[in-house]
Order: C-alpha cells, then structure tokens, then sequence
C-alpha cells in the first residue's frame, strides 16, 4: 500500500470566507473523498497534530490516504487540486510507500534506504 499524508493549514483565502461557504466549500470535499474511495482508497483518518513535539510541522493538521500504488497517489493528488484545496489550505503531501514493518533488524532498512546496503 502507498501511503499519502497531506500535511495542511488553513491560508489567509480559507480566513476570508464566511463561516457558512466554509461548511459548503467543506461539504463539497464528500464527492471528491466518496469518488476517492469507489476507486479503491482508503481514508485512514484526519487528525490535528499534535505541536507539542519539539519539531512538529508548521502545519496544524493531516489526512492519511491509503492507495495501491504510486500512480494512484498521483492520481488522487489532481482530485485534490480539482476540489480547489490549494486555493484554501496551504499543504505538504508526503507520498511513502511504507517497507520494514516486521523486520527484526531495523537498522537493514535505514542502511537500504540510506545506500549502504
């Protein structure tokens, strides 16, 4: 599974809005998410972040997408852009396909990734 994060804050243009096209510009983020999902991702969840970390993101908050492949991520990240998100939310999306979950010498995988193995 590729794992997609989009790491967000909201800008001065979100700010600007009133509450109510707030909700209704949130409310049409359902279609994108629903569409998002008959195509085979999966929501992990939102969450606000917790600054309280010592080097904690600038960004307050994060969505975690599930995907099968790469190519799936790039293909949700131009939903993302299509839902106007970038016009309101300023985001990192980090893209990762996780490895090592159940290796018992973690540091093998540091050392791959890395170019020492």
């Amino acid at each position: 599974m590729q794992i997609l994060a989009i790491v967000w804050q909201p800008n001065a243009a979100w700010e600007a809005l009133s509450d109510g096209a707030k909700m209704d510009y949130l409310k049409t983020l359902d279609d994108y998410i629903n569409g998002g999902r008959a195509g085979g991702m999966v929501v992990l969840g939102w969450s606000p972040i917790d600054r309280t970390l010592p080097k904690a993101p600038k960004e307050g908050f994060v969505g975690v997408f599930g995907v099968g492949s790469a190519e799936q991520v790039h293909e949700f990240e131009k939903m993302v852009e299509a839902a106007d998100w970038y016009k309101y939310f300023d985001s990192t999306n980090i893209s990762v396909g996780l490895e090592g979950s159940t290796e018992d010498q973690p540091h093998k995988i540091y050392a791959r990734m890395l170019g020492l193995m």
